[in-house]
């Protein structure tokens, strides 16, 4: 299967490699078929929608927030059908502003990935961490 990008040009999809959002991303609920595009040379990977031409920016918080953590909820667990945390992926959704010193991370919606069943969700977190956290600030860039 090919899709067509505005970031990636043309590329050819795995089609076992998409991931399955039920509920879509919030803002986004329409669109529930992603696909994860790694950048080698960055600690930035894209999650790019299937069905529409849409790319959010996405990293591992761990690299940016060593004391990150957080409970995955009972029921986000069953929707995902979480066995073993061994088998997820965890991301951040990233703002790429034109000063990219000022770029930042949402640490209080994480997405989580189950990678056995290709299963996704953003999990909306309490306010213990910030929506604006700033990346470059804290790994000191």
């Amino acid at each position: 299967m090919k899709l067509k990008t505005k970031n990636f040009g043309e590329i050819e999809i795995d089609e076992s490699k998409i991931i399955h959002f039920e509920d879509g991303i919030p803002g986004f609920e329409h669109l529930k078929n992603f696909l994860i595009i790694k950048d080698e040379e960055l600690i930035i990977d894209y999650l790019q929608a299937i069905e529409e031409d849409v790319t959010f920016p996405i990293i591992n918080p761990f690299s940016v927030n060593k004391e990150y953590e957080f409970k995955i909820p009972d029921n986000a667990i069953k929707k995902l059908k979480i066995e073993n945390t061994q088998d997820l992926s965890v991301y951040t959704i990233v703002t790429i502003p034109e000063n990219i010193k000022e770029m930042r991370t949402n640490l209080q919606a994480p997405i989580i990935i189950n990678n056995k069943n290709k299963k996704g969700k953003q999990l909306i977190l309490d306010e213990r961490y910030p929506l604006r956290y700033m990346i470059f600030e804290k790994v000191g860039a």
